[in-house]
């Protein structure tokens, strides 16, 4: 069974245990934040699509929801502490849809937070006995609150630049109504229309605020959503795909293989067979926790440790743009310099070419754009906008071609005449990419 409840003492909002771990089932928790703290030897934990190998001093927080096993060494020892979200919304009334990115190498380290941040966790473990449960009560929540206000997914993404607490809210309030429906065919609608705004101020807000964009955001959402199905339930390829919103199973693939590194019917041959293997757990003294608690404190996060990233689509999505985090993580003290301009030789150059549905039905035009690509060139691909139907029949088609022909470094663009057309520019370039994953530029040619 996937799913195990967290049981909480009756007036408590968390719970601590501490076991040697030698594996542990795939499992997920329905109710509640994880978190593992490694206080002796060495720990493998895999969460969603993600992998961590973690040593003695490293914590990470495990999601609500997400499907994670672990694999400790011989000698290993870890505290798994447990956090009761619900009973948390005084913090955050959203607090339940968060999406949380703590990991005591990355995020914690790169703001100088990994010995605070570990300080408050022995804390939480140290007082697991019961023996002063207003303490308890008291750490654990200004743990959640650190958690909630800087160490979310849009934290993660836009490291540099903190939101207020208002922005903070809107987003949160956005993020929540998008996990709600994600079996829509437009989750972009959905939102704008529960807010009152307009799809495009949702569109804007999202990758202002975020780093990432909102159909990014959306995608990353559903193929977690789908990572459940594929544990818990015989459902076919095609039936996951729709029950998560994506257009077509070939979408559905693609999307899950670039979060994943393997199909989703690779995923569920390899993943599900472990949501029923046995625990191997042993009990650890008290002796023994107090010594490792003891040992922990004197611990501080080494300054000349660097921040190490979790590789994820979103953030190769970023890399080169504003949101461009292994730069950030040199910190404001680098001052290394930066590196070469590439040559005349290696510089790409940009060549425009008009199409419509003459162009793709010709096969001339996939030839030349793999000519054009080798010689040195990018395509930049130019559809005129032409109505809302009209041109989202000619982008989707343009999708299929390029994606059925696997055609790589080709740029779109999406031509319009007159500023007032940008709103349903940019909600037709949403849609566009909610629905086929092609990234389409808008341009105004006055």
């Amino acid at each position: 069974m996937l799913d195990v409840v967290t049981t909480f003492a009756p007036g408590t909002r968390a719970c601590t245990s501490v076991r040697a771990v030698r594996r542990t089932a795939m499992h997920a928790h329905p109710d509640a934040l994880e978190i593992v703290y490694v206080l002796a030897g060495d720990l493998h934990l895999r969460v969603s699509s993600e992998d961590f190998d973690l040593t003695a001093g490293d914590y990470a927080v495990v999601n609500r929801l997400d499907p994670h096993l672990l694999d400790g060494s011989a000698d290993n020892v870890t505290a798994i502490i447990h956090l009761d979200l619900c009973a948390f919304t005084d913090i955050d009334p959203f607090i339940e849809d968060i999406l949380f990115a703590c990991e005591s190498f990355d995020l914690p380290r790169f703001r100088k937070q990994e010995a605070l941040l570990r300080g408050l966790l022995l804390d939480i473990i140290d007082l697991a006995d019961g023996s002063d449960s207003h303490r308890l009560d008291a750490r654990s929540s200004e743990l959640v609150h650190l958690l909630c206000t800087g160490y979310t997914i849009a934290d993660y993404y836009q490291r540099d630049r903190p939101m207020t607490d208002e922005q903070r809210s809107k987003l949160r309030s956005i993020q929540s109504v998008a996990r709600h429906h994600l079996d829509s065919r437009d989750v972009l609608q959905d939102v704008a229309a529960a807010h009152h705004y307009s799809k495009s101020y949702v569109s804007h807000f999202v990758k202002n605020h975020s780093a990432i964009s909102f159909s990014s955001m959306v995608t990353a959402l559903r193929v977690m959503h789908a990572e459940r199905f594929l544990l818990t339930t015989d459902h076919t390829m095609r039936d996951i795909s729709a029950q998560c919103g994506f257009s077509d199973v070939k979408y559905f693939t693609r999307c899950y293989a670039d979060w994943f590194k393997q199909t989703p019917a690779e995923y569920r041959a390899r993943y599900r067979p472990l949501v029923q293997r046995d625990d191997i757990v042993e009990q650890v003294t008290a002796d023994t926790t107090a010594g490792l608690i003891a040992e922990h404190r004197s611990r501080v996060a080494n300054p000349t440790d660097p921040p190490r990233l979790s590789i994820t689509p979103i953030l190769l999505k970023n890399v080169g743009s504003r949101a461009d985090l292994f730069e950030r993580i040199k910190g404001p003290e680098t001052d290394e310099p930066a590196p070469p301009a590439p040559s005349a030789h290696a510089r790409r150059h940009l060549l425009p070419l008009r199409v419509g549905s003459a162009e793709m039905c010709d096969d001339h035009l996939i030839q030349g754009l793999k000519s054009f690509v080798e010689n040195g060139s990018t395509p930049c691909l130019m559809v005129d906008y032409a109505g809302r139907q009209t041109t989202l029949d000619t982008l989707s088609a343009l999708a299929g071609i390029l994606r059925d022909t696997r055609t790589r470094d080709v740029n779109v663009w999406l031509v319009y005449p007159r500023p007032h057309l940008r709103d349903d520019v940019d909600a037709l370039i949403d849609t566009i990419d909610a629905t086929h994953g092609l990234n389409v530029q808008a341009v105004m040619i006055g």
